[in-house]
């Protein structure tokens, strides 16, 4: 793989140049990228020149089957990702209305909760780069824009095979994400987009104006604690129940793109290579659109997909109270509670206190398991404020104090930066419920 002293010098001998020096040139018809007005030169006229009057690199003039060269260096095409909405969401979306319910903080743009967003308004989008970090020595050399067509999933891809040719990708890309602004990325907060602005800047580009979705967020709340990695093909696997047979690994994509555009017209051997990116580039948009699919139907009927989409139920009941919908929130944390959820009932517990339940709050708390730190802890409480029996809410405060000092039992819901400060809680509740004692004690042994 190229260095990046050896890929930023390849970039000076093209005639790279700083934003501040583009010059203002005349404007490009609509629709077309700006570089596209000289994608063919006259018979015989000499090279194009950059902006430092360097001769760009030769084209290849030829890409896969399928892809059609619209200017210099770069290369689009439109496939179908085999799948569509089709009978199996049918109970739950319509291709033409689709009923937003995304978890709130996910969703970045102001918007009002009854906004509602047509399935064909959204744009799902991904790029491949030069390099995993995101630097400024990163460019994008692949964007997949995915789409419903009615029911079809349509995903359109540009492609460009040397440096030379980012000024007009980053128009193309930008004006197929201007046709449908809400776009839906997955880590593209904190990658794809802020790449995109940063190329645009830099070759003098417009940035798109574009409203975003990250469904890795989403899918972190719903997922992290059940299912630990949360990529998007282990997404794949785990959620959506497919798996990917001889796909390319990602950490190799840049490698072969940086050593497929310095190949030159003698880079057939790489060809196959840039399909394989290709193909891995329209998968990870169409796994993006069904795994949205999927939290819009967690989200549409919680009460039924929890626990067959293996979520995580105490997260998904407070993305509902957020909402507003406290029935099915409180109905998950019941459900999952009843299967021995620890996290889930100490939730229910906090939440049925908050609301003065507290008979309610006891059966949540007693359904805990009495052998761990906070079921301990909780037990103590009940028995200490609501039923009075001091003995039994000492015993528990000790249990819960031996736990915390090493003595076995789970230590789960205490990380081990709070430890000391929980087992100084433990001690003033002891403490408490010794003069407690005492002088219930007292006043008994005292003459009426």
């Amino acid at each position: 793989m190229p260095s990046l002293k050896g890929r930023i010098s390849r970039l000076k001998s093209l005639g790279l140049v700083k934003a501040s020096e583009i010059g203002a040139g005349e404007p490009a018809a609509p629709g077309v990228p700006a570089s596209a007005e000289s994608s063919s030169p006259a018979p015989g006229a000499p090279p194009a020149l950059s902006r430092r009057g360097k001769a760009s690199p030769p084209e290849r003039g030829r890409f896969l089957p399928g892809w059609d060269r619209i200017s210099p260096y770069l290369y689009v095409r439109t496939v179908s990702a085999n799948f569509s909405l089709g009978e199996a969401q049918a109970p739950f979306f319509h291709p033409a209305h689709f009923e937003r319910h995304f978890l709130p903080p996910s969703f970045e743009a102001p918007r009002a909760p009854e906004v509602c967003v047509p399935l064909e308004g959204l744009s799902f989008f991904d790029l491949e780069t030069t390099g995993l970090s995101g630097g400024t020595g990163t460019i994008a050399f692949l964007a997949a824009v995915g789409y419903f067509d009615g029911a079809e999933f349509l995903v359109t891809q540009a492609f460009i095979d040397d440096f030379p040719g980012e000024p007009g990708f980053l128009e193309y890309v930008s004006g197929l994400l201007a046709r449908r602004p809400h776009v839906v990325t997955y880590n593209g907060a904190a990658f794809d987009l802020p790449l995109l602005r940063t190329r645009c800047i830099m070759n003098a580009v417009a940035v798109p104006e574009l409203a975003h979705t990250d469904v890795l967020k989403a899918a972190r709340r719903l997922w992290r604690k059940t299912l630990g990695n949360c990529s998007l093909q282990a997404m794949e696997g785990a959620v959506l129940g497919e798996e990917r047979v001889g796909d390319i690994p990602g950490f190799l994509i840049p490698g072969l793109w940086l050593e497929y555009s310095a190949s030159g017209a003698g880079g057939a051997d790489t060809l196959e290579s840039m399909g394989r990116i290709a193909q891995h580039n329209a998968m990870d948009v169409g796994s993006l659109a069904r795994l949205l699919l999927r939290v819009e139907r967690i989200m549409l009927e919680p009460e039924r997909r929890w626990a067959a989409d293996r979520v995580f139920a105490p997260r998904l009941a407070s993305e509902l109270m957020a909402l507003g919908r406290d029935d099915e929130g409180l109905s998950v944390l019941e459900a999952s509670g009843a299967e021995g959820d620890q996290d889930a009932l100490l939730l229910l517990a906090r939440i049925r206190r908050r609301r003065r339940e507290f008979d309610a709050y006891g059966r949540a708390v007693f359904a805990m398991d009495g052998d761990s730190l906070l079921g301990l802890v909780e037990r103590a409480k009940v028995l200490e404020h609501l039923r009075r029996d001091y003995r039994g809410a000492l015993e528990c405060a000790e249990r819960a104090s031996g736990i915390l000092c090493g003595g076995g039992g789970t230590r789960n819901g205490v990380k081990s930066s709070r430890r000391y400060e929980a087992l100084e809680g433990l001690e003033r509740r002891r403490e408490r419920l010794a003069k407690k004692i005492a002088r219930v004690e007292g006043e008994g042994a005292s003459p009426s």
